[in-house]
């Protein structure tokens, strides 16, 4: 049991790797459009980032659970438990509110007219920044209970 329990960690960590360095990574990518074709292209890129946050999300919630089932004592501790809830915590974030804006800039870009990236696709992008802040804020957290497991 102890090398499944090793291989699920082993999955855990790389989940964590494509899902959280993916995550990381969309708005700098989304930032690097500075007129409307390079901003399209920003969004084409982010889309392909955001399937692989997306799998290496699903993978870390599904191996984490699996190693808690092997090791039940993991749904008593703390810092398990609080990484569990700021992991679903981040997930109406980035799995609908992110991407609803990101939906709406497209819109946006595809209504422009000329080169110059249009102020109400400025206005969409500068209401994701708290939520890209609090997603930043949430992940560090659930990584740092991940490596110390303080409590």
């Amino acid at each position: 049991m102890e090398i499944l329990f090793n291989l699920l960690l082993v999955l855990h960590i790389l989940g964590a790797i494509c899902g959280l360095g993916a995550t990381f990574a969309s708005p700098y990518i989304m930032n690097s459009g500075r007129n409307v074709r390079s901003a399209f292209s920003a969004h084409m890129v982010n889309a392909k980032v955001y399937k692989l946050a997306k799998i290496g999300s699903i993978v870390l919630l599904v191996s984490g659970l699996i190693m808690g089932v092997i090791h039940p004592y993991l749904f008593t501790t703390g810092w398990y438990i609080t990484s569990i809830v700021l992991y679903i915590l981040t997930q109406p974030i980035v799995a609908y509110l992110l991407p609803r804006y990101e939906k709406n800039m497209l819109e946006v870009l595809g209504q422009a007219n000329g080169e110059d990236l249009p102020s109400q696709y400025i206005q969409i992008a500068k209401k994701t920044k708290p939520l890209i802040l609090t997603t930043y804020v949430l992940l560090v957290l659930l990584v740092i209970l991940m490596v110390f497991k303080p409590f």
